[in-house]
């Protein structure tokens, strides 16, 4: 009887602090969201040229990777709350500077940009889902492989739906920019997003997280760090596609098509959507096609949606690409979030998480040649990043398909 109103304790705290995670990663995606794809059109409101926003979006990345491994080692030795609590804060933080510092002040944009852990971001949507310490905290509360795919299936779908109103306030601008002027109007939705932060700390604050044991001195271990080094390859090889096309793609379709922040805000919008749905059906691709096979087929379309956007004669047509796309990528991500978890020991959830991130975001530095490329040919950073990310998921294949059907074992054992 004691076991069994134990379970049922467990059981309701851990439906607690799903819940409040869950509304965290709301505030957060609606702050991430309009913060990551405003940031481009922002610079270059202000005067900046392509290829000085895609070397911003290089500095960016190469500090905020410091930062990604960072919280990795603290949240696996003083818990993974505290970390995304930090991060918020920086957020917080990096909001009050754009929306009250000196605009023209390229250090100032950067120092923000870094606090506020936009350096290697590939989409905001799904950056509001996922990001230091949500990966290992959803790890180390919840131990079922098939459980964690589908807790973060949810997350990602919630996230991303929550995305449409950040891609929402981005649509504002255009609006708000007749009263205020362009850079105004941007200060005025930076200065927004702080509360979006400030009332995700406060959600977070009420997870409970057991204390975690003593970890080794080490980083990781031999055996956890030979299965990690394998999706650091794979990460490394998508990350150099991602960073040299996404993070400016907003600014591809001011270029390419002319369209306005209110037209781009409908396509974010539109991609956010479908993402999120998309991710609803994680758990049950992955059960019918496997774990990595699932995950490198949609890096792979991934790839090819990008490449068939660059080659678009049409706005619309490219920016239906880019929503298909979504579908490919809501699959996928917290697909491989969960391979990622099932190859390492529970108390280095934040260092493998970490280091996956850190490869991803470190190979974003290609936006520094994706703003190079932009001024040579509007499309030729999606063909080359395009080409990279189907390179990227072929490799995640080829190097973790035994790993794969190691974990669909597991997850159709504790499914019977």
């Amino acid at each position: 009887m004691d076991s069994l109103s134990s379970s049922h304790m467990r059981n309701n705290s851990n439906d607690r602090n799903f819940r409040n995670l869950l509304y965290a990663r709301i505030l957060r995606s609606v702050g991430i969201s309009f913060s990551s794809v405003a940031l481009p059109l922002y610079m270059a409101a202000l005067g900046f040229s392509p290829l000085m926003i895609g070397i911003s979006f290089l500095l960016m990345t190469l500090f905020g990777s410091f930062l990604v491994l960072l919280w990795g080692l603290v949240g696996d030795r003083f818990g993974y709350k505290k970390v995304l609590i930090i991060v918020e804060a920086l957020f917080s933080c990096s909001a009050i500077i754009f929306a009250l510092g000196q605009s023209s002040n390229l250090t100032l944009i950067l120092l923000a940009a870094v606090l506020g852990g936009y350096g290697g971001m590939g989409g905001g949507g799904l950056r509001g889902a996922f990001g230091p310490g949500m990966t290992a905290l959803v790890g180390y509360l919840w131990r079922d492989p098939g459980e964690r795919i589908r807790r973060l299936g949810t997350i990602t779908l919630v996230a991303g739906l929550a995305g449409i109103a950040g891609y929402g306030l981005l649509g504002t601008q255009d609006f708000l920019s007749g009263s205020m002027g362009v850079v105004g109007a941007f200060k005025t939705l930076y200065f927004l997003t702080f509360f979006t932060g400030v009332g995700s700390i406060v959600l977070l604050s009420f997870i409970k997280e057991q204390r975690h044991a003593p970890r080794k001195a080490r980083i990781i271990t031999r055996k956890s760090g030979k299965f990690v080094s394998r999706i650091v390859a794979s990460n490394i090889v998508n990350g150099l596609g991602i960073g040299m096309a996404i993070p400016l793609l907003p600014l591809w379709f001011l270029l390419a098509f002319k369209y306005t922040a209110t037209d781009i805000s409908i396509i974010y919008v539109c991609s956010a959507a479908a993402g999120a749905i998309a991710s609803y059906f994680a758990h049950d691709v992955s059960s019918r096609l496997g774990a990595v096979r699932s995950a490198s087929m949609t890096r792979i379309l991934n790839g090819i949606f990008l490449v068939s956007m660059a080659f678009s004669p049409l706005g619309l047509l490219a920016a239906s690409l880019y929503v298909i796309r979504s579908v490919s990528a809501g699959i996928g991500a917290p697909i491989r979030q969960a391979v990622t978890l099932g190859g390492v020991e529970e108390t280095e959830l934040g260092a493998a998480s970490s280091l996956t991130g850190l490869s991803i975001r470190a190979s974003f530095m290609s936006s520094g040649l994706g703003g190079y490329l932009l001024t040579l040919s509007e499309g030729l950073p999606l063909e080359v990043g395009g080409a990279l990310q189907i390179c990227g998921g072929a490799i995640f294949y080829r190097l973790l398909h035994r790993q794969g059907d190691k974990t669909n074992q597991e997850t159709e054992s504790n499914s019977v």
